[in-house]
């Protein structure tokens, strides 16, 4: 079985031999990494079992400032792979004069093409972050969209509208090539519940989230749904709507023995190894312990794949690092 077919057996809620596992790295942790193993490309080795592209653009405008497709500044002189934003499009809500992006077509392609090349041996994710809510607030400013939810939701749909229109572009693209899975990045959670609450989720979200899983559905693809924070009183509706993989089951915020037995039979859990406590926090010996305990429980009956619940920061010790790498290897 090779690293794309144990992903497929844990999708589909089997017990493989090996789990299957992806070392996720911000930019500042794998330069670490690369001159740890003193390797570039040291990452092709690692046995990672998914592959994955980025629909992000980020244009560099200066020596601590990028600008992405739609056009938002990102501010990112402290760490970060994305930064701050340092002023926002939509300062009303309404559109005035701005035009929403077309997908770059060229750029998608080759991206698509560079997870073709290893479709036979890995799982191969697209992804699309910032993909309705994070994009929203983007544009318009976290506490100006919260409350446009409540004062202008015909603005809200609107906007959530517009950049779907965007995103199915995407889809429809990257549908064209043999890909396993569009993977959605979008965070709804705050350490202990919502931002902006299940019913606002529910009637303002739901329904244009509905309609890119429809889309990637209809391609015959996997469905991969991203958001830090406690979601969970989410995943019935995530499960209703056909998820297949919930990234990125921080153990802070989740009785993971529980949330396993409770939807570990409908969603495939992604992460799961905390880069808030354990991996900045612990030693190497805590590290590998807590590791393999967690992949005992969540990897029962399938439906795991043990990762960072995000990509590494530049906090967590590189012999940290090495002891999950470690562990996940040694099976």
């Amino acid at each position: 079985m090779n690293r794309r077919e144990t992903v497929l057996a844990a999708i589909n809620k089997q017990e493989t031999q090996v789990i299957p596992y992806q070392l996720d790295l911000t930019d500042l942790a794998r330069a670490r990494l690369q001159e740890h193993f003193g390797d570039p490309d040291f990452e092709k080795g690692i046995g990672n079992h998914l592959a994955q592209e980025r629909n992000e653009i980020l244009h560099q405008i200066s020596p601590s400032s990028k600008r992405d497709m739609f056009g938002v500044l990102w501010e990112t002189e402290q760490e970060g792979d994305f930064g701050v934003v340092t002023d926002y499009i939509l300062k009303e809500a309404d559109f005035g004069d701005y035009r929403f992006p077309e997908p770059d077509e060229d750029v998608i392609r080759a991206k698509c093409e560079a997870l073709r090349a290893v479709k036979d041996e890995q799982f191969t994710m697209y992804i699309i972050g910032f993909s309705l809510f994070e994009r929203a607030w983007s544009l318009r400013g976290m506490e100006n969209v919260l409350m446009d939810f409540i004062t202008d939701p015909a603005f809200v749909n609107e906007l959530f509208e517009r950049i779907n229109e965007y995103n199915l572009k995407v889809i429809d693209i990257v549908a064209e090539y043999p890909i396993d899975c569009i993977f959605f990045g979008d965070d709804w959670g705050q350490q202990k519940g919502l931002i902006m609450g299940p019913e606002h989720w529910r009637r303002l979200i739901k329904p244009h989230l509905r309609r890119l899983y429809e889309r990637v559905q209809d391609h015959g693809m996997y469905i991969a749904q991203h958001s830090c924070g406690d979601i969970q009183e989410l995943f019935p509706d995530l499960i209703e709507m056909g998820a297949d993989i919930y990234n990125t089951f921080q153990p802070e915020v989740y009785d993971i023995g529980r949330i396993k037995d409770e939807y570990g039979q409908h969603l495939t859990f992604y992460g799961g190894i905390s880069t808030q406590r354990l991996l900045p926090m612990s030693d190497p010996d805590t590290v590998r312990r807590e590791t393999r305990r967690l992949m005992g429980v969540l990897g029962r009956r399938g439906g795991y794949i043990v990762a960072p619940t995000h990509a590494i920061p530049n906090d967590v010790p590189t012999e940290n690092i090495l002891a999950l790498l470690q562990v996940m290897q040694e099976q």
